[in-house]
């Protein structure tokens, strides 16, 4: 009888959406830290969910080029639907500061974390794993996928590291226990012409407001060079 590991029944088999629900409340209450980077988008919003059902406190952490920039206002919504925030920081830098900071947009935005937090849990990663960008939508194949995937570290997470100073950053969404469960669902399960992110999306539609789960999406390092925002 194969006694090792426990799960080898579970090998090649679907991977149901409540095994990587219970996977991410699992590595969330794993993390001593209680702070987030709230955009207001899908997966920061997913993720401050599941923060209120593992923490007893949540303070978020918003940065817009304005006060009625999308991530400012859609950050403000979710906040007042869930209720129950111990603090949400929202930060509007002038045009002084983005001019000295250049394109370095996580080093703004972690600067001014500074002063509140010296950690943060960010939701950096996911839209890599689960095809959460729009060139997946229009082009949904493997080469893709594996395409973002080779961009994540030097494109991402190296300048995130760098950039983020001395705030350490959990990213839980690419918890090698996140990382081993999704890698096994099909691209094609994950996005196809019509729709995108499609593990997320299914994970939240039940958790979040419609406006959120519609809400047109922008990169972080993008948000303070919108010139027309689409809400």
């Amino acid at each position: 009888m194969i006694v090792f590991p426990d799960n080898w029944r579970e090998i090649g088999q679907p991977i149901p959406l409540q095994k990587i629900e219970n996977t991410i409340l699992e590595i969330l209450s794993e993390i001593d830290c209680d702070s987030l980077a709230l955009s207001g988008g899908v997966d920061s919003s997913l993720l401050l969910y599941y923060l209120q059902r593992v923490k007893k406190k949540v303070r978020a952490y918003t940065m817009g080029k304005a006060i009625d920039h999308p991530d400012v206002v859609y950050s403000k919504s979710i906040v007042e639907s869930f209720g129950g925030i111990d603090d949400h920081v929202i930060y509007i830098p002038s045009e002084a500061e983005i001019k000295k900071a250049g394109g370095y947009v996580y080093s703004l935005f972690y600067e001014h974390v500074s002063r509140y937090t010296d950690n943060i849990i960010a939701g950096d990663g996911i839209d890599e794993f689960s095809c959460g960008y729009y060139s997946h939508q229009k082009n949904p194949t493997e080469s893709q996928y594996y395409e973002f995937m080779r961009q994540l570290l030097p494109e991402h997470l190296i300048p995130l590291d760098a950039e983020s100073g001395d705030v350490k950053v959990y990213l839980p969404y690419i918890d090698n226990r996140l990382i081993l469960l999704v890698s096994q669902i099909p691209t094609w399960l994950k996005v196809d012409k019509n729709s995108r992110k499609k593990i997320i999306m299914s994970l939240a539609k039940d958790k979040l407001p419609s406006s959120i789960l519609e809400r047109w999406k922008y990169g972080f390092c993008d948000a303070l060079n919108i010139k027309e925002a689409r809400l």
